[in-house]
């Protein structure tokens, strides 16, 4: 539940709602569990999209898992605006075939949920706070200050096998795909590709054979 985080007047530096705090704490969340919010309360300077691999039901107050948001909360100028959401967890798995000595797949899922399963994270950021704190995490390597060339070379001089990343290139992963046909080398021997909102990677899963 978030309604009065304290952004803005408060100091906070990200929304407690956005895709970069949500995707971090996956790991944390019930497969199934209730969400209260209010969207109308970020304007358009934060990333609110609530895009992600769940299938999101609102509850309305005739509904016996409603939860009032006011037994949290008596800020009156977004309790009436709050929203009531039955979040279910959806992650999906796609197999990419495309030839190369990689295993390539996408995830509809927090690359969080998989952290010690792999053996470097590349993640995006979209500030400089975001940036600082990703960077301070082991095994984790920030995609601006990076190549796709760089980490894959990182990947084979230290023999790891199992390379997890965050959408980073805008929708045009053409010179990715191309890299990955072209590749040689033993490591990395997996690339997982993992995104929160349902939208990204669409021109990789083209070559999936479970097209949406």
């Amino acid at each position: 539940m978030s309604l009065n985080e304290g952004l803005n007047e408060g100091g906070g530096s990200y929304a407690i709602n956005s895709d970069f705090f949500l995707g971090y704490v996956m790991p944390l969340l019930k497969d199934q569990y209730l969400h209260i919010m209010s969207k109308s309360y970020y304007g358009g300077q934060y990333r609110v999209s609530m895009n992600l691999p769940y299938d999101k039901v609102e509850i309305l107050n005739d509904h016996e898992a409603y939860l009032a948001p006011n037994t949290f909360s008596d800020y009156r100028r977004f309790i009436d605006r709050a929203q009531v959401f039955q979040m279910t967890r959806t992650s999906t798995i796609r197999e990419i075939s495309i030839p190369s000595k990689i295993k390539v797949s996408v995830h509809h899922d927090s690359i969080w949920n998989h952290y010690d399963d792999l053996d470097v994270l590349g993640v995006s950021c979209i500030s400089r706070d975001q940036r600082f704190f990703f960077e301070s995490i082991h095994k984790t390597i920030e995609l601006s200050r990076a190549s796709i060339e760089g980490i894959l070379n990182y990947c084979e001089v230290n023999k790891l096998e199992r390379l997890g990343l965050t959408p980073w290139a805008k929708g045009k992963y053409a010179s990715f795909i191309q890299k990955v046909r072209i590749y040689r080398a033993d490591y990395p021997k997996k690339i997982q590709l993992f995104h929160l909102n349902k939208n990204d990677y669409k021109i990789l899963k083209e070559y999936s054979e479970d097209k949406e």
